[in-house]
Parts: C-alpha cells; sequence; structure tokens
C-alpha cells in the first residue's frame, strides 16, 4: 500500500525488543497490505456471519505476522496475523491464525504487555489433558434429524451423521485432524504425532480403535482445537439429542469482548472466556445452553413438550449429579409421556436414585415390582450405532470394557424396556 499513515506509537512499539521476543515481525509500511479475503476457517457461513466478517476487515492492514503454532500431523505452521486500521490508530486488531474469520479477530492496544497478553494461551502451545483443561461447558445442538451437516463433495445438507461430521471437520482450520470416540478418554495422539499421509493417520487409528464408542459411555467424537488445545465433543445422548461438550481452558481476558461480540450478533449463549477456536468451530451450529432451554422445563407446551425438555436437560446435565438430581421432581408427574421420559433418562444413563425415585411414587404395586427388579438385576448399556458409522470394517465400531468388539445395531425403535414399565403404571 502506497502512503500509508503511520500511527505515532508505531515506532515505539516496533523498535521494543519484547514483541521480537514474543516472535512477532513487523512489516514495513511499505509493505502494509489489505487483509486476504479468500482467507477462511473452512466453516459454514450464512449472510450474517459474512456481513459481521465485511464490516470488521473493511481498511483494515496487515502489519505484522508471528509467532506460529504446528498444525499436529500436518507439519504446517500457522501464523499470527496482525492488522491495523488507519481510521481508527489506537489499536491493533490480533487474528490468532491468517484464516480466522474477521468476527474472531481481537481488539489489542499497542503495547508491549497488551500483545504478550493476548498471545498468552496458545504461544506457545500449552501441553494440556482433561486435567487441565479445568472449564466445562455444553450445549444442546438439535434432535439428530434437525441438527444438518454440509456433504462436503455436494455442498448440500445431510442430517447429522459420524461420516459427514468426520469429512466437514477435516475441512475446519480451527480443528486439529484425526478425532477420537468415548473409548478414549484422553486425545489418543502424542503432541509431536506426524503423520507423512493419510494413509499414516488411518493406520493409527486402526491400531489403537481410536474411532470406537465405548459400550455403556455416551457416544462422541471429539477433536483438539488448534489454538487452545481444547477437546470439543459431538455428543448423542439418548440415541436422538445431539449436544456439544467442550473442556477447555479459560481464554485471556482481552478475548472475551469477541465472544460477547459473537453472542449478541447471532444470539448465542457462550461463555465469554470460551476460546476463540472452539467459537469459530461452532459457526453456524445452534449452541443452546441450560439458560437458554428452562422455560422449556418450567413452562412447557405440552406434555410432549415436557418429556422432550426432560431429556434434553439430562443430556446437558450429564456428568453433574447436582444439576441431575432435579429429574426427581418430574418422576411423580401425572402424565403416563413425562413419566415415561424420566425412566428412559434413568435408563440411558444407569442413574439408579432416579429409579429408586420412580419405584417410591409408582401409582400401582406391579410398576414398582418392576423397578425394583431393574434396580436388582440392572439393565443392558445400549449399542446403538448413534453416529450410523461403519469404517469400512477396519476397526469396530464399538468395544467393552476390554477393548472385545460389540455387535451394534441401527434400528431407533425399541429403545428399552421400561417404556412397557411406565405405560403400566
Amino acid at each position: 500500500m502506497n502512503n500509508p499513515e503511520i500511527p505515532q506509537w508505531w515506532k515505539t512499539l516496533t523498535s521494543d525488543d519484547s514483541a521480537e521476543r514474543l516472535g512477532v515481525n513487523w512489516r514495513d509500511p511499505a509493505d502494509w497490505e489489505p487483509p486476504d479475503e479468500s482467507a477462511s476457517g473452512g466453516t459454514l457461513r450464512n449472510p450474517t456471519t459474512m456481513e459481521l466478517d465485511a464490516s470488521i476487515r473493511e481498511g483494515k492492514l496487515l502489519v505484522g505476522t508471528g509467532p506460529s503454532v504446528n498444525m499436529r500431523g500436518m507439519g504446517l505452521d500457522v501464523d499470527v496475523h496482525w492488522y491495523l486500521d488507519p481510521g481508527q490508530p489506537d489499536q491493533l486488531w490480533c487474528a490468532l491464525g491468517f484464516f480466522y474469520d474477521p468476527r474472531l479477530w481481537i481488539p489489542v492496544e499497542p503495547e508491549p504487555a497488551a500483545l504478550a497478553e493476548v498471545l498468552s494461551a496458545s504461544h506457545p502451545k500449552p501441553a494440556l489433558n482433561t486435567v487441565t483443561l479445568t472449564s466445562f461447558t455444553r450445549g444442546f445442538l438439535g434432535f439428530r434429524d434437525e441438527v444438518m451437516l454440509p456433504n462436503v463433495y455436494d455442498g448440500q445438507l445431510v442430517p447429522f451423521n459420524g461420516l459427514d461430521l468426520d469429512r466437514y471437520t477435516t475441512m475446519i482450520s480451527y480443528l486439529e485432524h484425526s478425532s477420537w470416540a468415548s473409548s478414549h478418554q484422553e486425545d489418543p495422539l502424542h503432541d509431536d504425532f506426524e503423520a507423512v499421509s493419510p494413509l499414516a493417520m488411518s493406520a493409527f487409528d486402526r491400531e489403537r480403535n481410536t474411532k470406537s464408542q465405548l459400550l455403556g459411555r455416551v457416544p462422541s467424537m471429539t477433536w483438539r482445537t488448534l489454538h487452545s488445545r481444547s477437546h470439543l465433543s459431538f455428543e448423542v445422548h439418548s440415541r436422538n439429542v445431539v449436544c456439544v461438550g467442550v473442556r477447555y481452558r479459560p481464554s485471556p481476558v482481552s478475548h472475551h469482548a469477541v465472544v460477547k461480540r459473537i453472542n449478541e450478533a447471532f444470539k448465542m449463549g457462550y461463555p465469554l472466556d470460551l476460546p476463540l477456536d472452539v467459537v469459530g468451530a461452532l459457526t453456524c451450529f445452534d449452541f443452546l445452553t441450560e439458560d437458554d432451554l428452562e422455560h422449556h422445563l418450567t413452562e412447557p407446551e405440552s406434555t410432549g413438550h415436557l418429556a422432550s425438555a426432560i431429556r434434553v436437560h439430562a443430556a446437558l446435565w450429564h456428568g453433574n449429579l447436582r444439576r441431575s438430581l432435579r429429574l426427581r421432581e418430574f418422576a411423580a408427574h401425572p402424565e403416563p409421556s413425562v413419566r415415561n421420559a424420566v425412566l428412559r433418562v434413568a435408563a440411558d444413563y444407569n442413574y439408579r436414585f432416579l429409579f429408586e425415585e420412580a419405584a417410591l411414587v409408582a401409582a400401582s404395586d406391579e410398576p414398582a415390582e418392576r423397578l425394583e427388579h431393574f434396580l436388582i438385576v440392572g439393565g443392558d448399556p445400549d449399542n446403538y450405532n448413534a453416529f450410523g458409522d461403519s469404517f469400512a470394517g477396519q476397526q469396530p465400531i464399538m468395544v467393552d470394557k476390554e477393548g472385545n468388539p460389540v455387535n451394534v445395531h441401527t434400528d431407533f425403535i425399541g429403545d428399552s424396556d421400561v417404556d412397557e414399565e411406565d405405560e403400566a403404571s
């Protein structure tokens, strides 16, 4: 760009060796240039996202790059990009990666300490696991036949399934390649893993059954995000309730304003400390929180509506016993469909406390005896193939705790024996 207007602070900031220690390479003003409008995080887009991106991109110039992080298994270094708007010269804008959509750019004061803070959670890239990922959030995406994914070959939207989810996430730059299923609680890939080809990645998956679901655990497919190293899990609860669970480390304070901007623009309820690569990866998915859905429990439109709300909230509360105890208040509901939903939840998550509550308030001796029998004998864990996977026979779709393959089924009807028990009451 010719003759850019140079802010007064530019010389002071760029001559400070602290930025050099961070790995920032400032450009000569003669080399400043507009952002690459073709750069994209690879996610779905809609008119609202494109309009917001265009408004933020307008007038910006690329004035620096670096530091970088390495995309595991790909051998690709991803540079931070620094932008300046000469019309608003009191701040810089930080894109943690060259592909970051402008709505995720972070406004930064042009001071060394501010630059260090904005990079503090990702550069250098931290070594994290489920213990050090100290925060967790879960959102409801919708019922399985309502959540749509793009077919990467023709662009048409298709109902949620594991194969198309895996293909779609391969296009998303906010995520590292390769996922793992519920048979693994930790990321099976080492930080220094280097796959020389897609075949090498497939071989690794086969050797460790990384895609296999664990019988008795909520089916899930989990990816690690590029910068924050959060664990982003797509989950299918009760065969039909699709959620996203995120284990993460809270992001730097400077990032919170960006999440607030996203929440306001798209009417979302993301936690303000949710890392930006997670927010980017979830673009165009509805992420509904307990606060968004509470009224479906307290003011349902019908008993069927309440029954669905119970199952959705049970999914959102999964892993939080204190919140899950609230399900007991629906065990004595006068409508069979609501009581049945409670029993379905008890069976799906093996909640003995919920079966005990249902047995205590059962309307007749016969259902109570059946529930007591279930408490004593127990039930079989669900072997439903929730993601519709096949893996071309290269690894088991589901395994037991010993790692042995388990036969699965895809018949959505006949969820569990407790349906008949509640109808008898």
